[in-house]
């Protein structure tokens, strides 16, 4: 099985191979987002700004304007603190196509420590007029949605997990931005989940929940 970061930029590459606008920036994270194939496949397409967030959103819009599809990537913590101004005005507020990849958002970052976990990146970003908020919770999602992602006229804000595995959907479920999916029926309630860590658990939930006779539905919003 793939990991998160290994299907998000094997998606980009395949992309990237019949799109010639598709490009990649990052704040001296290639390797460690695992986006060092796409920079060797395609050095023309792939900036490395170094420890620049709010410049490299300021690039990322550049290049929009400039009719690029611009995947712009670092940690969820710096996406949603220092380069906010940079992609809600230069991005979103000038109607712009800038893909922002935040990684590693909430707990999953814990081995960075504090300084490292966003809890606030989703509460941050939901406030931007228009912008549209993607969050899958396992590899797969994360492949059916970059295409959707890269084609969707306006600014994304997508946040995942570097350094995770785990499976949630069967391999063979279409997926569409903007509609949720529902991973397991149920009768009684509905429990609406989104993201890598709180999906497994809605799932976990409904488990618990059918053994005390209560029909759990679980429904990934992963936008």
């Amino acid at each position: 099985m793939m990991g998160m970061r290994e299907t998000y930029t094997d998606s980009l590459i395949m992309l990237a191979e019949k799109d010639e606008r598709i490009c990649v920036l990052d704040a001296d994270l290639r390797v460690g987002h695992g986006t060092k194939p796409f920079y060797d496949r395609f050095p023309e397409r792939g900036f490395n700004v170094g420890v620049a967030e709010a410049n490299m959103v300021g690039i990322a819009a550049g290049l929009s304007a400039g009719g690029k599809i611009p995947f712009a990537e670092t940690f969820g913590c710096f996406a949603a603190r220092r380069a906010y101004d940079q992609f809600f005005l230069s991005g979103n507020y000038a109607q712009l196509n800038v893909k922002l990849l935040g990684s590693d958002p909430g707990v999953t970052a814990t081995y960075n420590g504090g300084t490292h976990m966003p809890f606030e990146d989703i509460a941050m970003m939901r406030v931007i007029p228009g912008l549209t908020i993607v969050s899958p919770c396992d590899p797969y999602s994360l492949g059916q949605l970059i295409e959707p992602i890269a084609y969707h006229e306006g600014c994304v804000y997508m946040r995942m997990p570097r350094k995770a595995e785990q499976q949630i959907y069967n391999g063979n479920e279409k997926l569409e931005l903007g509609k949720g999916y529902v991973l397991r029926e149920g009768t009684d309630i509905t429990i609406a989940a989104t993201g890598f860590v709180m999906v497994p658990q809605a799932l976990k939930a409904a488990e618990l929940l059918e053994k005390k006779g209560i029909s759990a539905a679980v429904i990934d919003f992963h936008t």
